[in-house]
């Protein structure tokens, strides 16, 4: 009866911490009451912050960093989406790939409200790293990595960008429609990003730089909480 009850224990910490690491993904943040909750949030590189208007105000919401242009409320601005501050239903998302100190924006109609709030950036514990080098080519050129892991994408030295063969990712200083000030051509600065995969399958890549051949490709397979077993009851 003692190691039936321990062993349970263990699937349920198991299963837990899974869920709690693939929420994490995704940050919501409630728009009501001429308040933004949580207000000061904390994420790490890679992750998307979702602001959903719940009141019947009229509010938006817009970055004070020039670093970090995003305008949103019924999308953001950068994604074909209106900033004009909206009432009840609105939904926005900014994905950040770079680590940053903190992010304030605010509700422009409210600001003197006290309608602000904040987004810490931080660098993911674990990632795995690809480099575009000197010789055109990525290194490594082929990973396998599991659901929701992160890649660490660097420029080691050349004019470079990374562009996904399906359209879904096209990034250098600065990744194309994450409202970030930079830019998503091939270019020489020493730029670096995160990128999370959340989605399973095969995504190629490769740099948009004339006369470049250089191509990559990561494989997402699905995470395995299991894959070592358990002894049986």
């Amino acid at each position: 009866m003692i190691k039936q009850k321990k062993h349970t224990c263990l699937l349920i910490t198991l299963t837990c911490g899974c869920c709690s690491i693939v929420q994490a993904d995704v940050h919501d943040v409630v728009v009501q009451d001429n308040n933004f909750t949580p207000s000061n949030i904390n994420i790490v590189a890679g992750d998307t912050v979702r602001w959903e208007n719940f009141g019947n105000h009229n509010h938006n919401v817009v970055s004070t960093d020039l670093n970090y242009l995003f305008y949103c409320a019924n999308g953001c601005e950068d994604t074909g989406g209106d900033s004009t501050p909206a009432g009840l239903g609105w939904v926005a998302e900014v994905t950040f790939h770079k680590p940053d100190s903190n992010i304030p924006y605010v509700c422009e109609p409210h600001v003197n409200f006290g309608m602000t709030g904040s987004i810490s950036v931080s660098t993911p514990s674990t990632y795995t790293t690809v480099t575009v080098s000197n010789a055109n080519a990525f290194v490594p050129q082929s990973l396998t990595i599991e659901q929701h892991d992160r890649v660490l994408f660097v420029n080691g030295g050349g004019e470079h960008n990374i562009y996904a063969d399906d359209g879904s990712f096209r990034c250098a200083d600065g990744c194309r429609d994450d409202s970030v000030q930079g830019d998503d051509d091939p270019t020489g600065f020493p730029w670096q990003f995160f990128k999370q995969f959340n989605e399973t399958g095969t995504f190629t890549y490769h740099c948009q730089t004339p006369g470049h051949d250089e191509t990559g490709i990561i494989t997402v397979v699905d995470s395995l909480i299991f894959a070592n077993g358990f002894e049986s009851l």
